[in-house]
């Protein structure tokens, strides 16, 4: 049997990139990349990506011809993507091979119904030729409920590359240690987080907060504004450190030595971070909101959830857990033993190859 891995192999790095490459990776049969060009890299240089990536799965189709094949994608959620998307699903489909689809975000419905009644037709005759998509959590099955036919698998995203959690001592500080890992954006909630630590460190309590990503933009707010409002609002506050994007090893060292692990996101595609697991992993505290699947896999027993957008929720929650260490120590030990169990990269190969191979 032959597996084409179709999907954002390199280029920005984001959860569904890395989730990409762990399968593609660790996928031990007969395998072939269609990489999806990076986006940065040119209009011109974009073209000629996508055209050599197309004749090389015509190809290899062509090649095995008579051989089974399972064309796997993680769908993208924007018009351009999709229909990048469907001609690998729809030519996939012509030379017989069983199409699986990987969604990573939350959004795939209101993107479905803001398109036209054309486009949503469109969509609906590509999305009936997919055989099983695979979710993040049996919540998010709502996303396709409309395809009847189509078979639905969940399983979650895992920790992945992180170095060998050593022994940690939490709360082992005067100072609240926090940290902020994910891409960059508005609506992750990164300057309501500042506003926040800011504010408590203003009252005469100890917190501290190292931030790691890339600056990306969204709706609200493009990369070079929300990096201006960064720098200005982290400006002459030695307890708020920027460190760009990190290597796994030192992002592991920074997961290590942080207490509580916050993400107060209301990001529209948000599902199931992976940061969230890896900070987990290293025995963090989690707060972050209850958007989309997030309560889903994060409850009480790993942290605290609070509102979407609410600063004032977020103060009371990183309040709670200064005051009440020795209760969220529990709760971080428990985080650690928790994503062992549930989302190792182990379960995660095993389940979607799985899927891959079966008939």
């Amino acid at each position: 049997m032959i597996a084409f891995f179709i999907g954002p192999s390199t280029g920005k790095v984001t959860g569904q990139s890395i989730a990409f490459n762990i399968i593609y990776d660790n996928y031990s049969g007969k395998k072939y990349l269609i990489n999806y060009p990076d986006p940065d890299e040119g209009f011109l240089s974009l073209f000629k990506g996508y055209i050599q990536s197309f004749f090389v799965f015509i190809f290899i189709n062509l090649l095995f011809f008579f051989k089974k094949k399972t064309v796997y994608i993680t769908s993208s959620r924007t018009l351009i993507g999709f229909f990048r998307d469907a001609i690998y699903i729809i030519v996939g489909k012509l030379f017989f091979a069983k199409v699986v689809n990987h969604l990573h975000g939350a959004d795939f419905k209101y993107f479905r119904n803001e398109q036209c009644y054309i486009i949503k037709k469109i969509i609906d005759y590509v999305y009936n030729k997919i055989d099983v998509s695979i979710v993040l959590t049996a919540r998010m099955k709502e996303q396709y409920n409309i395809y009847r036919k189509m078979k639905i698998k969940v399983i979650g995203n895992c920790y992945f590359g992180l170095s060998y959690r050593q022994e940690k001592k939490i709360f082992n500080n005067e100072t609240l240690k926090l940290v902020f890992l994910s891409n960059l954006l508005y609506s992750k909630g990164i300057v309501h987080l500042i506003n926040v630590v800011k504010r408590i460190n203003n009252e005469g309590i100890k917190v501290s907060l190292e931030i790691a990503g890339k600056i990306l933009s969204d709706e609200y707010v493009d990369s070079c504004k929300l990096k201006e409002i960064l720098e200005a609002k982290i400006e002459n506050c030695p307890y708020i450190k920027y460190h760009g994007p990190l290597n796994s090893e030192k992002k592991s060292a920074l997961l290590n030595r942080s207490d509580v692990f916050v993400l107060p996101t209301f990001y529209r595609s948000e599902a199931q971070p992976i940061s969230v697991l890896e900070a987990m992993y290293f025995g963090c505290v989690i707060v972050t909101t209850a958007h989309n699947y997030m309560p889903d896999f994060v409850t009480a027993k790993n942290g605290i959830i609070i509102n979407p957008d609410d600063e004032d929720d977020l103060y009371e929650a990183l309040l709670k857990i200064n005051n009440m260490k020795s209760i969220f120590s529990d709760v971080a030990a428990y985080n650690a033993c928790y994503v062992k169990k549930n989302f190792s990269p182990e379960n995660y190969i095993n389940k979607i190859t799985s899927v891959i191979i079966e008939d």
